[in-house]
């Protein structure tokens, strides 16, 4: 994926609270198909969700002498989930963001909800031959970290981890097929 240009980011937006040193990330235009994931995405929650992972503006504040972008999953992505996955569990999040560090009024920004997020991670792990031993981003132990109950976790592998499957290649269905056991609450 080639680097963003000012015509595909959205204008950021000047919060006090991030401080003298530090602005927003710069934010993609994304769609239902090439959208925010990872640990973005786990750090943005709607009203009554109890998943994620809680660790405030980190993910969305930068340097100002050194901005970064924020990479989006999708096609040309860090990972791709869409040709199992489709749209599912991408969401426009901009009425989350806006005020806090884009302006009001830009969007929409698609966002992946946790369960997707999660099923990101996973498939970086799997395309890179890491789940079955040496997982990087989602061993069982950080998933119950981001899952508060055994209903969540039940609703990650039945809905995105076992269809993630089907993109995979042989190797990476071995891999992921000897990992998927381990993904329980606990």
């Amino acid at each position: 994926m080639s680097d963003s240009t000012s015509e595909d980011l959205l204008p950021t937006f000047w919060n006090p609270g991030i401080g003298k040193y530090h602005q927003a990330v710069r934010f993609p235009v994304t769609t239902p198909t090439r959208y925010l994931s990872y640990s973005v995405a786990l750090n943005l929650r709607l009203p009554g969700e109890d998943t994620g992972d809680c660790q405030g503006d980190v993910p969305f504040v930068t340097p100002i002498d050194n901005p970064s972008t924020l990479k989006p999953a999708g096609p040309g992505g860090w990972s791709d989930t869409t040709p199992s996955l489709g749209c599912q569990g991408v969401r426009d999040m901009a009425h989350v963001i806006q005020g806090l560090y884009i302006p009001p009024g830009c969007g929409p920004v698609w966002v992946a909800n946790h369960y997707r997020a999660i099923a990101d991670y996973v498939l970086v792990d799997t395309q890179g031959c890491w789940c079955a031993e040496f997982p990087r981003h989602v061993p069982v132990r950080t998933i119950n970290r981001w899952l508060f109950a055994p209903e969540h976790v039940e609703h990650l592998v039945e809905e995105y981890l076992k269809p993630l499957r089907n993109q995979l290649t042989p190797e990476e269905k071995k891999l992921h097929d000897a990992w998927l056991p381990t993904v329980v609450f606990g």
